[in-house]
């Protein structure tokens, strides 16, 4: 099984490249890889804006953690995230993967193994499968790998085709919860001052 992280983004809300900011001493990559590692979950790792320092922060990762991290450079990062979504999953085609995957976005630092884990008895013969808590989807999702083919043909340069909306035509099904790390992500600067310097506030 796999987890693709989308980390190709321009992070333009925080200014800065927020897949390598810190929580706990860990990028918030790092956090995400090693939530998948713990759950004996392979990782595809999809770069774009910031490639270079996203993928030396991989390169460093496979070192401490021995295991191999798999990256998929997305050129058309501008397009935006269904860009990045459709390069992870050619890459998921390529290593000629039949099982369910994951789709993280990498701000969730948040998210633990159990977390990935939890989500994986439901999806069961669903095309996929979504958090929800407090009225809102969250991160990641899981997908049935029939569904591949059709998510590499979805047109990213369309800013009205999305995975959203893509998953709205198929069997998916929500897993409600009260765990808010499925929703908790760090996109802008307050968030971050929020959520990771001063989090009893």
């Amino acid at each position: 099984m796999f987890n693709i992280i989308l980390a190709a983004g321009l992070s333009s809300r925080m200014r800065e490249n927020k897949v390598l900011l810190k929580y706990k001493n860990m990028t918030f990559l790092e956090h995400q890889i090693k939530a998948s590692f713990r759950a004996n979950i392979d990782v595809i790792v999809v770069s774009g804006c910031y490639k270079n320092s996203i993928e030396n922060e991989i390169y460093n990762l496979e070192k401490k953690y021995n295991k191999k991290i798999y990256i998929a450079y997305n050129e058309n990062y501008s397009y935006g995230q269904l860009s990045s979504l459709i390069v992870g999953v050619k890459k998921i085609i390529d290593l000629e993967n039949t099982e369910p995957y994951f789709i993280s976005v990498a701000d969730t630092p948040f998210i633990k193994s159990e977390d990935l884990l939890n989500l994986i008895p439901h999806l069961k013969n669903h095309d996929a499968l979504r958090p929800f808590v407090k009225n809102t989807f969250g991160h990641p999702v899981l997908i049935n790998s029939k569904l591949s083919k059709e998510i590499v043909k979805l047109e990213y340069k369309n800013k009205n085709e999305g995975l959203r909306s893509f998953l709205k035509t198929k069997d998916t099904i929500t897993f409600e919860s009260n765990n808010l790390a499925y929703i908790n992500d760090i996109d802008t600067k307050e968030s971050y001052d929020k959520f990771i310097l001063s989090p009893s506030s």
